[in-house]
């Protein structure tokens, strides 16, 4: 017979893991901190404890934006290597929120069954990256055709599979930990891998548009903090005690500035703005590409009234500036990075009040876990590549393409399409004649 108090003892907490439980005790601290700061009461040492933590995470904040260029310099493949790590990290901290060792313990394949669907979306997602870098490679994608043929069947059976596994271990008085698992392992996977995904598509778009939207995640979310730490007074919203107004506005305004003007700088660097001729490039390439006009300068008649203006203040008559049109995006980008990625941060602290923790690990002192660091991110990086595809994307058909397309042809319809081109080369004189025809 169960003991009374079996499941509200689980509720409370005693089914959970060691280091969830540190969290807790952690966030319980907090708590009675900003209660204690709240009546007055500040302990003596507080404030050698926050400059303490000022210290370290100012030190990891360091480290970690010198990982990040060195992967950037290392070119598209390590960044979508260093993009997976982090998937597989936020993904492990995100599903040990909902375990439950007591239970699992009788569930065996719980776990195993958490890592396959995460292996069975990267396959999908990363299968058709890699089909995309190899329409470079013409002629290693065509003896891989029939695998990219039927990628998505083969993805899809994989989760059929997995589907059946899961539905298979169903034990009666588990029902409902089951089905709370299967849907929290599908929301992990639909806001971390599948949202994070879109960083790998900005990638195949140039490095320019993976590396300003996290940029200016990063320079938003330190001056926020800056401000916060030596003018915030007004709370921002009660998911975060520690967010001011302050630094929502101060780090809002220091992002748009620096959004415009390191655009522009970014924008003469073609191993930034060119998409990537192959996985391998680095920083060291000789990458050249007919960029996007969005990088070339124009230049803007200034309205008479400003002009006006500034002959008033500076004495000197400014009639027309020259800017590119990308930095004008980049206003609406480090908007967007200011005023509503913030939000994916509030969500994600309203996950941790709902699981009671503090922070979702420990892995980066001074900060937390990897996803209390990228929990902006993943939306940034879905509204960054949404952006480009609707105002700046170029409508292009490349060779790749249009061979790709060629593979899946019969024979038959092959040599008719080499006929036509043929002929029409011929017709309009772009070529004298073709040696060797196919007949």
């Amino acid at each position: 017979m169960r003991k009374k108090g079996s499941s509200s003892s689980l509720r409370s907490g005693g089914g959970d893991s060691p280091a969830k439980l540190r969290q807790r005790k952690s966030y319980n601290k907090e708590v009675t901190e900003v209660a204690n700061t709240a009546s007055g009461t500040v302990p003596q040492d507080d404030s050698k404890k926050r400059w303490k933590n000022w210290r370290q995470r100012t030190i990891f904040t360091f480290l970690m934006i010198g990982g990040f260029f060195t992967f950037i310099a290392l070119g598209p493949l390590s960044i979508m290597l260093m993009v997976l790590c982090l998937q597989v990290m936020i993904y492990r901290e995100v599903i040990s929120l909902s375990s439950v060792p007591k239970k699992e313990r009788d569930l065996p394949w719980s776990r195993a069954m958490n890592v396959y669907f995460l292996g069975c979306l990267e396959y999908y997602l990363y299968g058709q990256n890699i089909h995309r870098a190899l329409k470079r490679h013409p002629w290693l994608e065509a003896h891989l055709q029939p695998v990219f043929a039927h990628h998505t069947f083969i993805s899809f059976s994989m989760y059929l599979l997995g589907f059946v596994w899961f539905v298979s271990t169903l034990r009666k008085g588990y029902y409902r930990f089951q089905m709370g698992q299967f849907a929290w392992t599908h929301m992990a996977l639909a806001l971390v891998v599948m949202q994070s995904q879109f960083m790998i598509e900005n990638i195949f778009e140039g490095i320019f548009w993976f590396f300003l939207p996290i940029a200016l995640v990063i320079v938003n979310d330190i001056f926020a903090y800056v401000f916060g730490f030596f003018f915030g007074r007004h709370q921002l919203i009660e998911l975060s005690p520690k967010k001011t107004w302050e630094g929502y506005i101060g780090g809002g305004l220091t992002t748009m500035v620096f959004g415009f003007v390191f655009t522009a700088l970014l924008s003469d660097w073609k191993f930034m703005v060119c998409a990537p001729p192959n996985l391998h490039m680095t920083v060291f390439s000789d990458v050249q590409c007919d960029v996007n006009p969005v990088f070339v300068p124009r230049d803007y008649r200034v309205p008479s009234a400003v002009t006006a203006l500034l002959s008033a203040v500076l004495h000197k008559t400014i009639t027309t500036v020259t800017i590119r049109p990308v930095q004008f995006h980049s206003l609406a980008i480090s908007a967007f990075a200011s005023l509503i990625a913030p939000f994916g941060g509030f969500f994600a602290s309203g996950v941790k009040r709902a699981f009671n923790i503090k922070d979702f690990g420990n892995s980066i002192p001074g900060h937390g876990g990897v996803t209390d660091r990228f929990d902006c991110q993943f939306i940034m990086a879905a509204f960054s590549h949404t952006y480009f595809t609707s105002f700046i994307k170029l409508s292009t058909v490349t060779v790749g393409a249009v061979f790709s397309s060629f593979l899946v042809l019969n024979p038959e319809k092959q040599i008719e399409l080499y006929h036509s081109i043929q002929e029409y080369l011929q017709t309009s004189g772009s070529v004298a004649s073709i040696v060797s025809p196919i007949s």
